[in-house]
Order: C-alpha cells, then structure tokens, then sequence
C-alpha cells in the first residue's frame, strides 16, 4: 500500500483533479473554522474532551479528499495526555492553522514550498514522477534507524539514511496495512551503495539505483547538540511543518538530571531530553561511556534509534 496511490489528479482527468480541488478548499475552509473556535472556546475543554472532538474533524478531512491532513488533526487526541499539552496543543493549532492558509495562497508560494504544502495536505507525487524528475544524489547510505507507527489499519515505517560522503539525511517511507509486512530491504547499520531520487522537500526519497555491492559497516558522521540543532533549524526554515529530523550525535553519553530525567550530554557539555519507552538498552550498552548514538529529533525530545558501540558495534533501540 502506497500514498503515492493517489497523486492528487496528476497526469488525470482535468475535471475529477478540479472537483478534488474544490473538495479540499472547502474541507480547509471548515477546518479553519474548527480551529478557530477550539481557541475561542479555550483549550481547557480540550483536557476532559472525547477523542470523537479530533476524529469527526478527521472524518470531515477525509471526506475533503485531505487524507494526510486528517491523521494530522486525529493525532491530536493524544496531546491532552501530556505533560504541558496546552502550549503543545496551541501550538500545533498554529501549525496547522498556518498550513491552511498556506494552502490558500499557494499559488504565490515559490515551488519547493508549495509542494511541500500539497504533500501535508494529501496530493502526493507519482513514484514514478519522482524517478523521472527529483534530485539524485549518489553515495553509501548508512541505515541509522527506522520507526514504525500506526494510525488506524495503516502502518508507516520511517527509514532514516545518512549519505557517508555527502553527510546527506533521506527518508524513505513505506506502508502496509495493520499486520501486513513493510519493506525490510534496509538493514540497521548497513552501507546502500544506491542513487536516491529526492521528493521537493529534499528530505524524503526513493531508491532510483542500488546496488548489491554493500558499502562498510562503520558508525555514520555524526554531529554535537548544537550542530544538531542548527541542523534542525535550517531545515525547518525550509518547511515549519517538520516534526521529524534524522539525529546523528557523536561522543554523548546518557546522564540523569537533577528531576531524574534521561538526557544524552554531549562532550561540549549540552544535552538533550530522551524520549525512549525503554531506556535501559540504552544505559545498558553504552554503560555510561561516549557512544555515537541516532535517533528521531522531535518537539517531545530525542527518540533513540541505535548506537555504535566500539565493541558491540551497532545496537538498535
């Protein structure tokens, strides 16, 4: 199962494109007034709220021909379950308010942006319109993790690459429905000799080349916190929707604040807040001492993916 599936009336009939067109200016319209009124009203209903609240505006999404906008809006339920969600839920009704009306002046938008605004509403490229005209970048791609995550019947793995020469991340995504095998072609810690071909949001891509010659098995390049974070910064310049970044971060250790809290502290002293369901692996292997350690960098902090022992080598998380 693929998202590509639906590429938004590309390469369709004019007419069934123009009414989806519609569909979607009028589901944004109503979901601009949902918005809206979720801050009128004030956000401490959202605490004792059902999660009917977010899923009829998801239905309503669907309905609009707005499917990735709709997991965006049904993912909100769980916000409320936090610590601090109402500055978490502020905020991501922000985002999304931004991400309508982005939508709305799209076509002032340049290029690059514009994509990336159809693609979080639900238009998605051909795989095949990607092969033919996205960005290729060749090199050795160091599998540094992958995630899975379900929403509804559809399971996403996320599979994070580095290019070992460009320093490059990529993105490759595929989905299946609940149960349903994911691609596992990519191995943790393996070298892809491969050509990637790039979506406009220069961050997810497909394998347009691979070859079966495999590249070494090392520790990626990684970077301090703070490198880490310019990292971030700049790529969410380019796109404010970003809730996920790549993280590759070299000679960090965990360590536990004053609260109790796991962090990674990097050799220049800074430090990271660890989101991780089960922390011990990651205590356990790097026994206290520097690792080079990936993971997913998100607005609830740092979620470990693997490290690169200098005896065990790679461990996922």
């Amino acid at each position: 199962m693929s998202e590509d599936s639906n590429a938004g009336g590309r390469g369709r009939d004019p007419k069934t494109a123009e009414r989806r067109e519609r569909r979607v200016d009028d589901g944004l319209a109503e979901l601009d007034q949902w918005l809206r009124d979720q801050v009128a009203q004030g956000l401490a209903r959202a605490e004792r709220a059902p999660y009917r609240l977010w899923d009829d505006a998801s239905r309503r999404l669907v309905d609009a021909s707005a499917g990735a906008l709709a997991g965006q809006v049904k993912a909100l339920a769980g916000v409320p379950r936090r610590a601090g969600w109402p500055d978490r839920l502020l905020a991501e009704y922000a985002l999304l308010r931004l991400l309508v009306r982005a939508y709305q002046g799209r076509d002032a938008l340049p290029p690059r942006l514009r994509e990336i605004v159809r693609a979080r509403i639900g238009f998605t490229l051909p795989h095949d319109e990607v092969l033919a005209h996205g960005e290729r970048v060749h090199d050795t791609w160091c599998v540094i993790g992958a995630r899975d995550t379900t929403l509804d019947q559809l399971t996403t793995r996320r599979v994070w690459l580095r290019g070992m020469e460009s320093g490059r991340p990529a993105l490759v995504l595929s989905f299946a429905a609940r149960g349903r095998p994911l691609d596992a072609s990519f191995r943790l810690g393996a070298g892809v000799d491969a050509v990637l071909a790039f979506y406009p949001d220069g961050l997810r891509a497909l394998a347009a080349e691979r070859s079966e010659r495999a590249g070494p098995r090392r520790a990626p390049a990684g970077t301090s916190v703070r490198g880490l974070l310019d990292e971030y910064a700049a790529a969410l310049a380019g796109d404010p929707w970003l809730d996920h970044w790549p993280a590759v971060l070299t000679r960090v250790r965990p360590a536990r604040d004053e609260r109790g809290d796991l962090h990674v502290l990097d050799a220049d002293g800074d430090a990271l807040p660890v989101r991780a369901s089960d922390p011990w692996p990651l205590l356990a292997v790097s026994g206290g001492g520097p690792v080079t350690l990936s993971g997913e960098w998100t607005p609830d902090g740092l979620h470990p993916l693997a490290l690169w022992h200098p005896d065990e080598g790679v461990v996922p998380l």
